[in-house]
This record gives C-alpha cells, sequence and structure tokens, in this order.
C-alpha cells in the first residue's frame, strides 16, 4: 500500500549531514507518522497524499506553515514546518554554520512554537524533538486538504 503521510528533511544550514544522522532521523519521523497514523482521518484524503517537508534553517523558531500547498499533478498535498538551527551562541551544540544561511523570518503565516534550546543535549534530539512537536501541532489544527480537514481525532 502507498504510504498516505511521509516526511522529507531538506536542509538550508551547510554541513548539518556533518554533524547530525539525517537519514536516520528521516526513518524515525516516518515511523512516528506511521505511529500516528491510526489516529488521523485519512480516508479523506482519497487517492492524495500528504507530504511534510521540515527543513532545518536559519530562522527565529519552530514554524508550521498555516496552510498547505497543493501539487494536483502528483496528487499530493505539501506541509511546510521550519525548525531553527541554533548557532554555537544559542546552545552548546549549536552549528556555527548556522550564520553563513540566508535568514528566513517566521511571520503570521505560521503557527510558531518556542525552540526550547536548553530542553536538549544535542542537535539530533533537538531536531528530532521539534520535529514531532511541530507534527503534533499541525495535525493537532488540522490540515486542510481538498475542503477537508485531516487532523488527530479524539
Amino acid at each position: 500500500m502507498e504510504k498516505k503521510i511521509m516526511v522529507s528533511l531538506p536542509t538550508e544550514v551547510p554541513k548539518i549531514n556533518d554533524n547530525v544522522n539525517m537519514h536516520f532521523m528521516w526513518v524515525e519521523l516516518n515511523k512516528y507518522i506511521d505511529n500516528l497514523l491510526p489516529r488521523i482521518n485519512i480516508l479523506d484524503l482519497n487517492e492524495w497524499r500528504i507530504l511534510i517537508m521540515i527543513s532545518s534553517r536559519a530562522t527565529n523558531g519552530i514554524g508550521v506553515f498555516k496552510r498547505s500547498m497543493r501539487y494536483p499533478s502528483d496528487k499530493e498535498y505539501v506541509i511546510s514546518i521550519s525548525i531553527c538551527i541554533p548557532d554555537k551562541s544559542q546552545a552548546p551544540y549549536g552549528l556555527r554554520e548556522v550564520k553563513e544561511s540566508f535568514f528566513k523570518p517566521l511571520n503570521e503565516k505560521f503557527f510558531i512554537l518556542d525552540p526550547e534550546f536548553e530542553q536538549y543535549e544535542s542537535l539530533y534530539s533537538y531536531i528530532f524533538e521539534s520535529a514531532k512537536r511541530a507534527i503534533d501541532l499541525a495535525f493537532t489544527k488540522g490540515i486542510v486538504c481538498g475542503g477537508k480537514r485531516i487532523k488527530l481525532q479524539n
């Protein structure tokens, strides 16, 4: 059976793959989605899919874009999530390369979460747990896809 919801992990921060095993994280986040699927009304998607694009970037928080993007040729909706990567001044596990990235501030088009850098001991755990928090927020608020709100059910 084709996966109805999948995660993608693009990054805009140089050398992040030298510090974090993003492939392993991709596998684990897709497992996390698989565990959520029984509680999400995916039947309302019909033949469409959802791609959750979780981008690591220089920004000012963890943001979940309030609207999905629609790609009819692929029958796919895309949910965009931004995870801010700390620099060395923000967290001991931060990356100095963040300063080399183009800063993209979050705005009113995003649901915004505080990154809570101090809660984590490594860059991997920070990105992984932040991604899970953002996914939970997206499916708690719900994502409108083809006029249907796809969300966690009680």
